[in-house]
Parts: structure tokens; sequence; C-alpha cells
């Protein structure tokens, strides 16, 4: 049982896209669905996706993780990161700023 919960946790888009296509074959064969059908059944696919995909990432930065302390001190250091980048950023616009300034006829 825990093999099989690792695996589903491995490849939740595996699990996803065969149920999918498990209902699509479904309503093709069984329940003569339209073309309006089958475009629902695939918004529907990319909402779940998304879903799932939106789990995978709050799980890598949620609180719950084991290695928590690792993660805060990954998450400061690309805050770290930002904010240097924003000041280099900022001086650059005010550097073109200056320039523009001084010269008005250009």
């Amino acid at each position: 049982m825990k093999t099989m919960k690792k695996w589903v946790a491995r490849h939740p888009y595996t699990i996803t896209s065969a149920l999918f296509i498990a209902l699509i074959a479904f309503g093709f064969f069984y329940l003569n669905w339209l073309k309006d059908d089958y475009m629902f059944m695939l918004l529907l696919y990319f909402i779940v996706t998304l879903g799932i995909r939106l789990d995978d990432i709050v799980r890598q930065i949620g609180p719950g993780q084991d290695a928590s302390s690792g993660m805060e001190e990954n998450v400061v250091s690309v805050l770290q990161e930002i904010r240097a980048a924003l000041r280099e950023t900022n001086y650059r616009l005010k550097t073109i700023q200056n320039r523009l300034d001084q010269n008005p006829d250009d």
C-alpha cells in the first residue's frame, strides 16, 4: 500500500490523464458526446492538472516540510538576491534619468 501511495505521489499526472482518457472513451462509446463535450472535458483536465501543479508547488514551499530550516535559509538568500537586483536596477534607472535631465535637447 505504501509503494502505491509513493507511486501515485510521484506520478499524479499519469493517474489524472488515465482517468480523463477513460471518461472520454466512455463518453465516446456510450454517451455519444459532441465536440462541445470533449472541449469541456479538456477544460476540466487543464483545471485539474493546474490544481495538481499548484499543490506540488505549495508542498515544496509550504511550512509542513521536514527540512524547513534549510528552506527558510534558501528563501532568505533568494530574497536578498532580489533586493540586490532591485537596488542595481534602481541605480541604473536613476543614472538614465539624470542623463536625460542633463540633455533635454536629445
